[in-house]
């Protein structure tokens, strides 16, 4: 798998992400996809490429928050280093194993803000929910992105 076709998949999402709307209904959060990538990476490509490509989609998130620069990036670097430490345990096709992934990388990352801004209850029920819309999220990812990987082979 090509590093171009890894990166082609990082920067739409972040588009995506900056382009979705707050939901207000739920506190004013938004949908993450960036974070539901990191188990991805983790679970298909090498330690190292998955270490990158996690440097990369942190990178793009934090230009995306109000974090400060390089701390979600660090929230997925080490997210990609304990599932790449994983991956010969997990199976990665089964759905709540990649729930469960998305769910860790997302709320690590919400951690790591909260550290930063304060810890609130509200921060924390911000957190639990985006960290269960990514899960819900990188399972719908991990179906979409094998279908392209897929249909490129066949095409």
């Amino acid at each position: 798998m090509t590093l171009l076709f890894q990166l082609s998949v990082v920067f739409p999402l972040a588009a995506a992400q900056a382009w979705m709307p707050a939901m207000r209904w739920l506190g004013g959060i938004r949908i993450e996809f960036l974070p539901a990538l990191v188990p991805w990476f983790s679970f298909t490509v090498s330690r190292r490429r998955a270490i990158t490509l996690a440097i990369i989609a942190g990178f793009a998130q934090d230009a995306l928050s109000a974090a400060p620069f390089g701390l979600t990036a660090v929230a997925f670097v080490i997210a990609a280093i304990v599932m790449t430490g994983l991956r010969d345990v997990l199976a990665r096709e089964l759905p709540p194993v990649q729930l469960v992934a998305g769910a860790f990388t997302s709320a690590l990352a919400g951690f790591a803000a909260c550290c930063v801004a304060g810890f609130s209850f509200g921060g924390l029920f911000k957190v639990f929910v985006i960290a269960v819309i990514t899960g819900v999220l990188t399972s719908l990812l991990f179906f979409g992105i094998e279908f392209a990987r897929l249909f490129r082979r066949i095409a």
